[in-house]
This record gives C-alpha cells, sequence and structure tokens, in this order.
C-alpha cells in the first residue's frame, strides 16, 4: 500500500519511532550530566538547561501531535512506544530541571584527583 514498506510495523506507523529515540538519547545524556558534579559545575548553566529540556519536550510534543494527525489520515492505529518514550522524555526533562534548580550549588563536592 505504501511507497515504503517501513512506515507501519503490525498496523501501527512507527516512521519517527527513530526521531523519539533520538531525543529520548539527548535527554538522558542532560540528565546524567545534570547529576555529574564536574559536568553540573563546567558545561551547564540554568539558562541552557532550561533551554534545552524546553526545546525537547516542545519538539516531543509537536511529534506526538503530527502522528496522530499521520495515523488518523493513514486510517493506521497508534504507535504505543513511542507514546511511552514521549512520556519519558517529558519525565527526564522535569526531572533534569528539579535536580539542577534543588541541588544546592555549595554543596556539590567533586571529587577529588
Amino acid at each position: 500500500m505504501f511507497i515504503h514498506e517501513s512506515f507501519e510495523t503490525a498496523g501501527s506507523f512507527t516512521l519517527l519511532r527513530p526521531i523519539f529515540i533520538t531525543i529520548l538519547v539527548a535527554s538522558l545524556i542532560l540528565f546524567f550530566a545534570v547529576i555529574i558534579p564536574k559536568f553540573n559545575r563546567r558545561l551547564l548553566n540554568g539558562f541552557s538547561v532550561i533551554t534545552l529540556t524546553f526545546l525537547m519536550a516542545l519538539i516531543t510534543m509537536q511529534l506526538l501531535y503530527f502522528t496522530g494527525i499521520i495515523v488518523d489520515e493513514l486510517n493506521l492505529g497508534g504507535d504505543a512506544t513511542s507514546s511511552y518514550m514521549g512520556v519519558g522524555i517529558i519525565g527526564l526533562n522535569l526531572a533534569s530541571l528539579m535536580v539542577y534548580f534543588m541541588t544546592p550549588i555549595g554543596k556539590i563536592k567533586e571529587p577529588s584527583a
């Protein structure tokens, strides 16, 4: 029915799943960068954490919205895995924000070399 068969898997629209996986990996990298004190002090500031989490959450919400539109137009089923990844991305972004802003900077100890 479609030009390329990877648009659907078992009746579910899975074309945008790699984009969700990429954003999920980027959210995990940001989360671990916030948790590790060495990266937290040198590479991240409040503006960058807020900006990155906002952009990743916005792109994720738009992807979920457009996936719904495409699924409706093609008469396919929605991809539950992408939906769960979207919820995970939003959760990781909120966790990153909470960890960054609730950890007092003065109490973060860098490991001695």
